[in-house]
């Protein structure tokens, strides 16, 4: 038997996201866009899918053991499948997503959109998370300012990439990211991604960054996706805020959905307000419960995601989101975050909220499973 050479990612292989300013990478741990295989205002889905620079992501993916991905430059959770030596992974859109905007009704702490939206600055940093977010959110920026102005400085620089420049280089000169990451696909442009996807897409997740119920085409294309991909599961989360009931209505009434996840990230308004920056804790599980009521017997599963940071990380606080779900029948998953802010606490003393986790998920410091 062969020994296992390394990690891989399926989302490489196997995955679309395309952003709304048509640009398409491997996932939505490539949030910035930093290995862009292709546009869709200009290139088919399968052109994208199958061309040169797909080919280059999946090379640089297979080039490194552990978990760091060449291609974006830095460690990525996704990258948890075990290869061997000679394997050749097949290569088949099977799982599309596509953020339909950028547009964003929150600003929540660490998330990308603060750097992708003009109207947050370093300056908010404090207000809205304190000493410790303005230390590190201000480190970041200056970083990127500096690294950008390196590159400017060294035009050599500016043509190379993370591959490139190494593990070290790639990290010290990621720059900001530009602000032609914005946008909102225009919906003849979203329609013609989810037909040339292919009939053998399994699952399209109408969401990344920006909130999905912004865009003001969401029926209409849901109604598409439906229709095109009868059999495929489709998914949608929503921090909550922006759940009208008309719209609901039109999409519990037309099973428009598969799956609607609501991210609220606490039990109660203050664990919840310390990362959701602009959001309602009573407003978003008001949102919540409605749908999940409209939607028994439809076949419409509805789900609350709880990701978990230092804050919002006691044993109390978990125990009462879970009779919250409980009493009112909802599922809920607990999803423990990787980003600035994380949870600190000792994957032994949560080992109670396994059955809980998110499905592919782990607890602090374990390994997330089969690439997702």
């Amino acid at each position: 038997m062969n020994e296992v050479r390394g990690l891989r990612c399926r989302h490489a292989f196997e995955f679309v996201c395309v952003h709304a300013n048509g640009d398409v990478v491997c996932s939505i741990i490539d949030g910035r866009g930093d290995f862009v295989i292709g546009n869709v205002h200009q290139q088919s889905v399968s052109d994208i899918f199958t061309g040169a620079r797909a080919r280059e992501l999946r090379r640089l993916v297979l080039s490194t053991g552990d978990s760091y991905c060449a291609a974006i430059g830095k460690t990525c959770p996704l990258k948890s499948i075990p290869f061997e030596p000679g394997e050749n992974p097949p290569v088949q859109i099977r799982f599309l997503a596509i953020e339909p905007t950028t547009a964003c009704d929150l600003r929540c702490l660490s998330c990308p959109v603060r750097d992708f939206t003009g109207d947050v600055t370093w300056r908010d940093a404090y207000r809205d998370g304190g000493v410790s977010f303005l230390l590190w959110d201000g480190l970041r920026r200056s970083k990127q300012h500096a690294a950008d102005g390196v590159r400017r400085a060294i035009p050599l620089l500016s043509a190379r990439t993370p591959a490139q420049l190494g593990r070290r280089g790639a990290s010290l000169l990621r720059g900001r990211i530009p602000k032609s990451r914005t946008g909102t696909l225009p919906i003849h442009l979203l329609k013609r991604v989810v037909t040339e996807a292919g009939p053998w897409v399994e699952r399209v997740d109408l969401f990344n960054y920006g909130e999905p119920f912004l865009y003001r085409h969401l029926v209409d294309a849901l109604r598409h996706i439906r229709q095109t991909l009868p059999t495929t599961t489709i998914a949608i989360s929503t921090d909550g805020m922006q759940v009208h009931e008309p719209v609901e209505s039109t999409i519990v009434r037309e099973r428009l959905l598969d799956w609607v996840i609501f991210s609220i990230d606490g039990c109660d308004a203050e664990s919840y307000r310390r990362y959701r920056i602009r959001g309602s804790f009573e407003v978003a599980f008001a949102n919540l419960v409605r749908f999940h009521r409209h939607a028994i017997g439809t076949g419409i599963r509805v789900l609350w995601q709880y990701v978990v940071f230092r804050w919002n990380d006691r044993d109390d606080q978990f125990r009462r989101a879970i009779a919250l779900a409980e009493e009112r029948g909802i599922q809920i998953c607990f999803d423990f975050a990787h980003t600035w802010g994380r949870s600190r606490r000792s994957p032994d003393d949560l080992r109670y909220l396994t059955p809980y986790l998110k499905p592919f998920t782990a607890l602090p410091g374990e390994a997330r499973q089969d690439g997702w």
